[in-house]
Parts: structure tokens; C-alpha cells; sequence
């Protein structure tokens, strides 16, 4: 039993720890924001810190409420889990009684000035992942990580592997893999997505595609690249 409590605490020592991440926005060189999450829509923001003239930062997941927020807006951004990841299984089935867990998805950081948004942030490991992330039909997905927030309604656990299929071409079919190996805690959560593979396809036809994915806790902050982009 006691070994059973360490490990508990141990579990969310780490996890409140690692929901805290500093760091610098590059290339940010303007005036203080605002670092906010649109999940609930522009009028409902959740301010997750600051980002200073010089790009440096503090964001923090921990202690995040909905509470300011909406029932209507709220029931509307949300939707169950399985359909939230940025990866989908073929089954709704691989991911058990954690289908149904109401779950809402930030893919990007927004900054704003004074109410206004002014900027977004992209989360990769390697840069060359952003044209992939804004246009995937036309830019080819390449090895690495992009990170996103999730928001669940309740405590949960996926670890499993389940598969899809993507169209390479008007005839073709080709299988995907996705791995999820992740614990989300009630609230606010970063989700790492990890391309292993990429499926390479005829550029004349649609740009290549991650075809081995790993869907985890964040595994290493240090390694996030914050790239601003301005309006």
C-alpha cells in the first residue's frame, strides 16, 4: 500500500511539474502578450501566462478553471475523447470506456494584446513541421514532434494501439498506425504527438503523410520550439 502512495504521488509531483514550461518565442521581438487557449472560443480565452518584449515566457496548466465559462459555449467546443486526438483509430472501440470522456482540443497558443489576437504559436521539435501542420494536403509531414492541449472532464488512461487508413490515391488505401501510451489528469494537459514514420507518396497526387505515430505525455519540454507568427 505505501508503495502503492508513492508512486500516486510521485505521478503527480511530475505531471504538475511538467505542465509548467519556460522558454523563449522566436523570432517575438514585440510587446508583452497574453498566452491564451481559444479551445471555448475567442470570447472565452484561458490565460495560461505571459510572454515578455524579448520572447521569454512562463506557461502554466495548472490551476485552470472552466468555471467563467458558458455551459453553451462549453458544451459546444467539447465532444468525446477517441474523436479529439489529432490522430483518429478506425474504431471507436480501441479506446474502451475512455470513448465517451467529454474532451476538448487546443492545437496552437494564442497571444493576444489587450483583448485582441494578435499572434499564434506553433509547438514543434523541428520548424519544418509547421507547412505540414498548416496545409497537410500540399506540404509533406516530416519526423518529429508537434504538441498540443487537451482538456478532459475526468481522470483517464489510454494505452493501446489502433490503426486507419489514409487515401494516397483515388484506388489506394494506406494502413496508419497510431500508438497512444498517454494519462491525462482532469483538467488542462499537454499531448506530444510523435511522427515515427512517414509515408511517401506521389507528390503529383498529395503530399506524404505520417503513417507511424506516438500519442504520449509531454516527454521533454526542452525540446519544444515556441515559432511565433504575428498579424
Amino acid at each position: 500500500m505505501k508503495s502503492t502512495l508513492t508512486l500516486f504521488f510521485m505521478f503527480c509531483y511530475l505531471w504538475t511539474s511538467a505542465q509548467e514550461i519556460t522558454g523563449n518565442i522566436k523570432n517575438h521581438g514585440k510587446t508583452e502578450m497574453e498566452m491564451v487557449l481559444m479551445l471555448f472560443g475567442m470570447d472565452n480565452t484561458i490565460s495560461i501566462g505571459t510572454v515578455d518584449k524579448k520572447g521569454q515566457f512562463i506557461a502554466n496548466l495548472t490551476q485552470l478553471n472552466t468555471e467563467n465559462i458558458p455551459e453553451e459555449n462549453k458544451s459546444m467546443s467539447m465532444g468525446e475523447l477517441y474523436f479529439n486526438f489529432y490522430f483518429k483509430c478506425n474504431n471507436r472501440d480501441a479506446f474502451g470506456d475512455n470513448a465517451e470522456i467529454p474532451a476538448a482540443r487546443q492545437d496552437y497558443v494564442r497571444l493576444t494584446n489587450k483583448g485582441e489576437w494578435k499572434g499564434t504559436v506553433f509547438l514543434v521539435s523541428d520548424q519544418k513541421l509547421i507547412p505540414w501542420l498548416e496545409d497537410s494536403g500540399y506540404n509533406n509531414a516530416i519526423n518529429g514532434s508537434f504538441y498540443e492541449v487537451m482538456y478532459v472532464e475526468e481522470d483517464m488512461e489510454v494505452n493501446m494501439t489502433c490503426s486507419s487508413s489514409v487515401y494516397v490515391s483515388e484506388n489506394e488505401e494506406a494502413e496508419t498506425e497510431y500508438n497512444f501510451d498517454i494519462q491525462l489528469k482532469k483538467g488542462f494537459n499537454w499531448v506530444e504527438y510523435t511522427i515515427e514514420e512517414v509515408y511517401e507518396t506521389d507528390p503529383d497526387i498529395r503530399a506524404s503523410f505520417p503513417s507511424k505515430v506516438t500519442i504520449s505525455n509531454l516527454k521533454d519540454p526542452s525540446k519544444m520550439q515556441w515559432i511565433g507568427v504575428y498579424y
